[in-house]
């Protein structure tokens, strides 16, 4: 299994973290979780919420992403899946 180590955690997104830098984060984790799976992939962050956006053609890789999500977080946001499968 592979691993995700940016040097920094992101459960610890709401303590000094922007919400661009955790888009950010999440994107790269989805990114290598998924293998590169999801089309036009792109997270949406603000204090309270998390969104995912983009394209599969399977709901295991929509599943993969947010896990992904999940891995990183702390869970205390909400987690909204927006990725089309089609």
């Amino acid at each position: 299994m592979t691993t995700f180590d940016s040097g920094m955690d992101a459960r610890r997104s709401g303590r000094g973290w922007s919400a661009e830098m955790l888009a950010e984060q999440l994107e790269g984790y989805i990114e290598q979780r998924a293998s590169g799976r999801i089309r036009d992939l792109h997270v949406v962050c603000s204090a309270d919420s998390i969104v995912l956006q983009g394209r599969s053609r399977t709901y295991h890789a929509k599943q993969l992403a947010q896990q992904a999500v999940l891995d990183l977080t702390d869970g205390h946001r909400v987690l909204s899946n927006e990725i089309v499968v089609s």
